[in-house]
């Protein structure tokens, strides 16, 4: 193996060849990324966008890593078309490069919302650097908001243009805010917190479409009632960008299908992160899962071993509200509530056992929580509901144990 190619330099990609160069690689990586921007971290663009970002404040890397591992990185480069068969990439200059591994990274992007009028001004979905300068130079102090989604990124564009003055509705389709993601106790945790920063939600609503001449004046609404705003943000979700692979022949279905190895149904061709779904799963959109998945990649070609798997987790940040959650909920999971050091704690239990936990402004909780999932120790309901229970100190004494039977092995 001389030469990796990794198309895509988001969270996974740049994580890949990092992770590459850790585990010893010393031949080729060649880092093709269509952006022409330092690659950098995403999430901040919905959370801090009205905070005047730069290339350099969220940079992944600084620019002279790359260097300093010896990682090419090909900014502003797109990829045309994957020979899997003689194992080439054939770039958007014509330049035909090579591989004897190739990762592909190349994330997703957002769902469009295909009703009149979706091209007028002032209608902004945040994906790159790009979109979050665009709508920070439409935040201004008393005009009108329209959130299309309650999801993570409509719920934190919200609260942060909230936060600044601006008048700000959500549109929700399900009766609570991220009720796909959450469980109904910290939805309407969540419901209850967006009340009370100001914003109006509306439940069950339908977009039909936007009105004005060239810039937006209002959103037409399903049951036929005009909205009026100065600015729209879509929030409705993402669609992984399997295009490139589905072109080369590769198995797709909501995203690149992948094995447990992160391998594609091509030889010598793998995808991580946002852009993959492992066979039987879900896929994830989150940035420990693209972070994981990069170093098991990293591993498995440097013939390392395999890497212990950690049980997926997510954050967000609302305005003030610091929801993170580890392990996949089922709607059928039995939820019980907790408030613990002032925040609300929502335990998830699958036939008996912890399989997940939320919690909103409790971090000593959620890292107790990581511990114990990752640990794959049984928690029963009946434990956690024993009187005097605390799911913290549950955790430490995990983490004694576990240390006392290594220094005895």
């Amino acid at each position: 193996m001389e030469r990796v190619a990794i198309v895509g330099a988001g969270h996974a990609g740049v994580q890949a060849a990092a992770s590459l160069r850790d585990e010893g690689f010393g031949g080729d990586i060649e880092l093709v990324n269509a952006e022409s921007a330092l690659p950098y971290h995403r999430p901040p663009l919905s959370k801090r966008f009205a905070e005047g970002l730069t290339d350099e404040a969220i940079a992944l890397r600084p620019a002279a890593f790359y260097a300093a591992e010896d990682i090419r990185l090909r900014l502003g480069t797109a990829v045309e078309e994957i020979d899997a068969r003689r194992q080439r990439l054939t770039l958007r200059t014509g330049e035909q490069l090579a591989y004897d591994q190739l990762i592909l990274a190349t994330g997703s992007r957002n769902r469009r919302l295909a009703v009149p009028g979706a091209e007028l001004n002032g209608i902004v979905s945040i994906r790159d650097l790009g979109d979050a300068y665009r709508l920070a130079s439409s935040v201004v102090i008393g005009t009108r908001a329209f959130v299309v989604g309650a999801g993570y990124l409509g719920l934190e564009v919200a609260a942060v243009l909230a936060r600044r003055g601006v008048k700000v509705t959500v549109a929700a389709s399900r009766p609570l805010p991220l009720g796909r993601s959450v469980s109904p106790e910290t939805a309407k945790v969540l419901a209850a917190a967006l009340s009370d920063m100001g914003i109006e939600t509306i439940v069950g609503a339908s977009i039909a479409g936007f009105e004005g001449d060239t810039c937006l004046s209002g959103v037409r609404l399903g049951d036929g009632s005009l909205s009026e705003t100065e600015l729209v943000v879509i929030g409705i979700g993402a669609v992984p960008n399997v295009e490139l692979a589905d072109h080369a022949g590769l198995a797709v279905d909501d995203g690149i299908l992948v094995n447990e190895a992160l391998a594609t149904s091509a030889a010598n061709i793998s995808a991580i992160g946002d852009c993959a779904r492992i066979r039987g799963c879900s896929r994830l959109e989150s940035v420990a899962n693209a972070t994981f998945q990069a170093r098991r990649i990293a591993a498995r070609l440097c013939g390392k071993p395999d890497l212990t798997p950690e049980t997926p987790w997510f954050w967000s940040d609302i305005g003030e509200f610091k929801l993170k959650m580890v392990g996949v909920r089922q709607p059928d999971d039995v939820v019980q509530t907790l408030t613990v050091d002032g925040g609300h704690v929502a335990l998830c239990f699958r036939d008996g056992q912890l399989a997940a936990v939320e919690t909103i402004n409790a971090n000593r909780v959620h890292v107790a929580a990581r511990r114990i999932l990752d640990a794959g120790v049984p928690l029963g309901m009946d434990v956690a509901n024993a009187p005097g229970f605390d799911i913290v100190a549950h955790a430490k004494a995990l983490a004694a144990r576990a240390a006392e039977g290594f220094r005895a092995a």
